[in-house]
């Protein structure tokens, strides 16, 4: 696995959205200093797709599920996203949809402080990342 990790704020300089972005974390009295990611991917692409991990430290767990949650939604297709919950890789997450592409759906899995999202092909390969996490 190839992995890396940014502070938020490299990843705002980088393109982010700032405003929005930002009102999101005070909504939960946090500040690009308390976040950052972390990403995966197998180089060989022998496992297709990847993971992100989000985390903001201290914040509370379902407010920053559902935050990103809603971000990973907005980013495919709101008007045609679907959107369920699931059990994979021994874990229960949200199945957002768009279609049958390594990038058209993303299993998204909460764990204290940290969101992660799964890109995958189908269950399987997500399985693989997702039985890796706490």
């Amino acid at each position: 696995m190839h992995r890396y990790s940014l502070t938020l704020t490299q990843v705002l300089d980088a393109d982010g959205d700032r405003p929005g972005i930002t009102a999101f974390l005070e909504s939960m009295n946090k500040t690009e200093a308390d976040g950052s990611l972390a990403a995966a991917f197998d180089p060989t692409n022998t496992l297709a797709g990847g993971i992100n991990a989000f985390k903001v430290a201290g914040a509370d767990g379902a407010a920053l599920l559902a935050g990103v949650t809603t971000i990973e939604v907005s980013q495919l297709a709101p008007d045609t996203v679907t959107r369920e919950e699931a059990t994979v890789g021994n874990k229960v997450v949200t199945v957002v949809s768009v279609g049958d592409g390594v990038n058209d759906t993303k299993w998204i899995y909460g764990h204290g402080d940290v969101v992660f999202v799964v890109h995958a092909a189908n269950d399987t390969d997500a399985a693989a990342y997702l039985t890796a996490l706490p």
